[in-house]
């Protein structure tokens, strides 16, 4: 059983990404993390939510953003699903570090780190009811 749970659903909309920075602002206050788990959860909800609402609704169809924090055990994990376009960021090219900061790629980075710094990742798009869900992991140190 979870020592706690807390959820919240959004529009998939720009304005509705302060609205998630708020929540995780109350998961801090009610949740005992790590500071790895804090950054990781902001992390997430950030660069995650961001690119739901960029690339995963096309112009004319919105759907929502749900997300969900559990702590268990000194564990965080961290839900985010959406209905939008299918996207597992597992399978994400790694961001070639090497050139010059100027002559990178933009993009890529925020699930690059993601992906660095949890310690579980998960992705599954069930084809029955839409649902795009990712969960991520970071365990108390």
């Amino acid at each position: 059983m979870n020592e706690s749970a807390l959820s919240i659903e959004v529009p998939a909309r720009w304005e509705s990404i302060e609205h998630l920075l708020a929540f995780v602002d109350t998961i801090e206050g009610q949740m005992v993390l790590t500071d790895d788990q804090g950054y990781l959860l902001r992390l997430v909800v950030e660069e995650i939510a961001t690119n739901i609402v960029k690339y995963s609704y096309d112009h004319h169809t919105k759907g929502a953003i749900q997300l969900a924090c559990e702590q268990d055990n000194g564990e965080l994990r961290v839900i985010i699903r959406d209905h939008g376009r299918p996207f597992d960021p597992r399978d994400c090219p790694e961001p070639d570090l090497s050139d010059d900061i100027e002559a990178r790629t933009v993009g890529g980075l925020g699930v690059f780190l993601v992906r660095e710094m949890c310690d579980h990742l998960s992705y599954q798009h069930d084809t029955q009811s839409g649902w795009n869900e990712l969960v991520v992991v970071k365990k108390k140190a």
